[in-house]
């Protein structure tokens, strides 16, 4: 929170998720949500984070922080 402080709570639980090593699929059903309002949402988190597809795996920038 400190570094991105920006972040909304579905952020915050999508980065949670993402934390436990949870796949795209595992958290649809979890959520309720549609594979795709997920793979969307990861977009997003990673454009707020500031991270580009090719340069840094998602969940590895997230176990670093």
């Amino acid at each position: 929170l400190a570094t991105y402080p920006d972040l909304t709570p579905n952020e915050l639980k999508l980065c949670a998720f993402l934390r436990l090593n949870m796949s795209t699929k595992d958290i649809s059903e979890l959520t309720g949500q549609q594979l795709a309002s997920i793979d969307h949402a990861r977009y997003r988190l990673r454009k707020k984070l500031n991270i580009s597809n090719s340069e840094i795996n998602l969940v590895a920038f997230l176990s670093q922080i």
